[in-house]
């Protein structure tokens, strides 16, 4: 049991690293939505979209990373439409 605790704790590490970078990533997202508005530019971009889910399918988990990132990116486009 102890070694779940410390893998656990590990693992809640990480989290924390995430969940800033997300938080990060979001407030660049804003940034680029307020700018697409003011060039009236469509949120929606393909080309970028497939993009990251191309770099995404070269790692190893990499449907459970693509998943995720399709969240990251349909968050991220609401955030930019707001």
């Amino acid at each position: 049991m102890d070694k779940i605790i410390t893998l656990r704790e590990q693992i809640d590490i990480i989290d924390n690293e995430i969940m800033k970078l997300l938080e990060d990533r979001f407030a660049l997202s804003i940034q680029i939505g307020n700018r697409k508005l003011k060039s009236n530019i469509n949120v929606l971009d393909t080309n970028r979209e497939q993009t990251i889910i191309d770099k995404a399918s070269k790692h190893n988990h990499s449907p459970a990373i693509e998943s995720i990132y399709r969240c990251i990116m349909e968050e991220s486009k609401k955030l930019q439409r707001k």
